[in-house]
């Protein structure tokens, strides 16, 4: 649904035309920040150091001028001060202490001299064994090197003590660095769950059957259901579990979201595996993000070239042959590590985390809890100002449904306008008109985008790129008193729910859909065990099955009256992820109320 070809007559002549104008190329730095490059030399030993930086002439100190101008002064003028009687009688008891601890250093110089005199007598009868002579020629050298260590008897053992206090301070280390890990293990200690569901999209029938709207699955996710341990693995320098989900949800094809789940995957934990992340340094979480940034950009520009080729090879060989596919997809990336959550997202899928809060019951309340935002992924819509900005400033070109221009106000730099979007560019699609590059590689032009961020596309990163491929990082730190709610979904969800005000109100509905879900099934769950029911702490039976079965609930749409629209008869590919975050010792009652 993200994509739409349009045929030539539908755009409009002026469209075509826009594109002259719009000359001036785009800077990335002019629309995001820059990264400070400094970062890197925090964690590579190799870094150059900086320059001696010139003194400040206020705090030069004295030159040879002034201290020639200094020392000009007459010394007969200088008169000494008299020194007291009590100093003079102290100055002779230090000479006479001084004169007899040396003439006591003079008579035991030579006690010390006597034994070397007496060392080649005891050379000479043992020449005569040439066994032993080698093995006790080698005892006077170490003798004259150094005479101090003469009792051999002494080093052996020594060496003994010390190699024991080497290894208890090993061992010492080991046992410190055991019970680090096995506190930090249990700091982070969380029960972590999940599930996901899928449905392929489709659209109804008059005799009530369900027609397929594409011909494969272009949602695509990782881990799968078949897979729920690949979910987590061990950090190869902490030892803690590092959590990483992964959703990408194609337009145009399933090509591009297959390439990106496999290609991503290896990338996202090779960034979180390259160092022991501490996320209470600002500088780390910098440096993690731009990892991050550069990871998208490069098997983005691996994905793209790759279809180049394809299209230049269809091209030199006549346009004859299977057409390739020029398509793309959503990428959203989450990553829990110790206590962060670390969203990543290109495209209009969307990732919501909730949080349980406690509520006082009262007498018109049935509730000991709600679950409320703490965090949710901003959609990459072309009406965002910083989307619509570089969408303009690269040739994009703004239509309707219909195809006829879409008329709108002037685009300012963000840093001009803030985040505002802009309310006339809303529901537009993106177009984008033949220049060179284009003609070169042999692509079509003739289709349409209503993003403004993108993984893949190739049509719409010909230099110059008119979609970006910058993902949104997001760190939301995790309370260890708290439960969470993750719920990570392809655009198959959020854009058949209800209408509210405003995407957070939607969030929150569908967040508290789900956690009266939760109690509800949790509940029955131990009703049929036979056991009490501790409303309290029912989220305690939370299990993989439940999630499993409100996921699927989730992605049915057309039945679940409660969070989506009625009366549609088409509905998208759709994708959702049920992770559910409890408390650190979440079996401790404290640790949830």
């Amino acid at each position: 649904m993200a994509t739409s070809v349009i045929k030539p007559n539908q755009i409009d002549s002026n469209s075509v035309k826009c594109i002259q104008n719009n000359k001036n190329e785009y800077s990335p730095s002019s629309s995001s920040p820059s990264q400070n490059e400094n970062l890197i030399q925090e964690m590579e030993p190799n870094s150059s150091e900086s320059n001696p930086t010139k003194l400040n002439p206020k705090f030069r100190g004295m030159i040879r001028s002034d201290t020639v101008e200094a020392l000009n002064i007459n010394v007969d003028s200088i008169q000494p001060e008299p020194v007291p009687k009590h100093l003079k009688k102290l100055e002779k008891e230090i000479e006479k202490e001084l004169e007899s601890k040396v003439e006591e250093l003079k008579v035991e110089e030579p006690k010390v001299e006597e034994p070397k005199v007496e060392e080649p007598k005891v050379e000479e009868p043992k020449i005569e064994e040439p066994k032993i002579e080698e093995t006790k020629v080698e005892e006077p050298k170490v003798d004259t090197s150094s005479p101090s260590k003469s009792p051999k008897v002494k080093s052996p053992t020594s060496s003994v003590k010390s190699g024991k206090s080497k290894h208890k301070k090993k061992n010492a280390t080991s046992n410190d660095t055991d019970v680090s890990r096995k506190n930090s293990i249990g700091l982070y200690n969380r029960d972590i769950k999940w599930s996901v569901a899928t449905e392929r999209g489709y659209e109804k029938c008059p005799d009530n059957t369900r027609k397929p709207i594409h011909n494969y699955m272009e949602d695509f996710h990782f881990p799968t259901i078949n897979d729920k341990n690949a979910a987590v693995h061990t950090h190869p320098v902490s030892g803690l579990p590092v959590y990483i989900w992964l959703l990408a949800d194609g337009h145009g094809g399933h090509e591009a979201p297959q390439f990106f789940i496999k290609e991503m995957r290896l990338a996202m934990e090779d960034v979180v595996d390259f160092h022991d992340w501490n996320w209470e340094k600002k500088d780390e979480c910098q440096l993690f993000e731009r990892f991050i940034k550069d990871k998208y950009k490069e098997v983005d520009k691996k994905f793209c070239d790759m279809k180049t080729e394809q299209f230049k090879a269809w091209k030199a060989g006549g346009f004859k042959g299977e057409k390739p596919l020029d398509d793309g997809c959503t990428f959203i990336v989450n990553i829990i590590y110790k206590n962060m959550h670390i969203n990543c997202n290109v495209g209009d899928s969307r990732t919501v985390l909730g949080r349980r809060e406690n509520i006082k019951r009262s007498l018109f309340s049935h509730r000991e809890n709600v679950w409320s935002q703490v965090f949710g992924s901003r959609d990459h819509a072309p009406e965002l100002s910083d989307m619509a900005y570089h969408i303009s400033q690269n040739g994009g070109i703004f239509l309707n449904q219909n195809g006829s221009k879409r008329i709108h106000g002037t685009i300012v730099p963000p840093q001009k306008r803030g985040t505002k979007p802009y309310s006339d560019l809303v529901g537009t699609r993106i177009y984008r008109a033949v220049n060179d590059n284009i003609t070169e590689i042999g692509i079509s032009n003739m289709r349409t985008l209503n993003m403004g961020a993108t993984m893949g596309d190739l049509l719409f990163k010909i230099e110059p790129a008119v979609l970006s491929n910058e993902p949104d990082v997001t760190f939301n730190k995790l309370n260890a008193n708290k439960d969470y709610l993750l719920v990570i979904a392809s655009d198959g969800v959020w854009d058949y729910l209800k209408y509210d005000y405003n995407a957070t109100q939607m969030n929150n509905n569908l967040l508290e859909f789900l956690g009266l879900s939760m109690s509800a099934w949790c509940q029955k769950k131990k009703a049929a065990e036979g056991g009490k029911v501790d409303k309290k702490n029912i989220l305690s039976e939370i299990s993989p099955e439940i999630l499993e079965d409100i996921a699927k609930v989730i992605v049915q749409r057309d039945y679940v009256k409660e969070v989506y629209c009625q009366g549609l008869d088409k509905f998208d590919d759709c994708t959702a992820f049920l992770v559910f975050i409890p408390a650190v010792n979440a079996g401790n009652k404290s640790n949830n109320l």
